[in-house]
């Protein structure tokens, strides 16, 4: 017998431990994968019985600014009987220093809530038109 047969002889075994491993890995992964299948299952279970948390009140509005808001008074106050919305108020010029049209939004809705303006339609893309409730 040469030393390659008997090198061969002594390493096949080996061999078939090698496969005989491969073949155990395979089946402890698929297990494996099957309790992580079933802990995403029970997961959302949970996440579907568990009660919700409760919603977060929403952030009070910022103050308008009096002097701002006396701004565009005055401005709607002494214009025509127009449509009003707040992208036309920054366009016409408030003077300086500029209103955020953002600030002006809110201007105008506190404009309503004081019973000042009233919504008239809704315009293209949702913008509120308000007219005046007084001449």
């Amino acid at each position: 017998m040469s030393y390659r047969e008997r090198f061969d002889q002594a390493v096949r075994p080996l061999g078939e431990l090698v496969g005989e491993l491969d073949a155990e890995i395979l089946q402890h992964e698929k297990a494996l994968s099957e309790l992580r299948e079933l802990r995403r299952n029970v997961k959302q279970v949970l996440r579907t019985l568990e009660p919700k948390a409760p919603a977060k009140p929403p952030k009070p509005k910022p103050p308008v600014d009096r002097v701002k808001k006396d701004r565009v008074l005055a401005h709607i106050a002494t214009g025509p009987d127009r449509d009003i919305t707040a992208p036309g108020l920054k366009n016409n010029g408030l003077g300086d220093p500029p209103i955020s049209l953002g600030a002006l939004y809110g201007i105008l809705d506190e404009l309503r809530d004081d019973g000042l303006l009233r919504v008239d339609r809704i315009g293209k893309g949702g913008q509120k038109v308000y007219r005046r409730t007084v001449s």
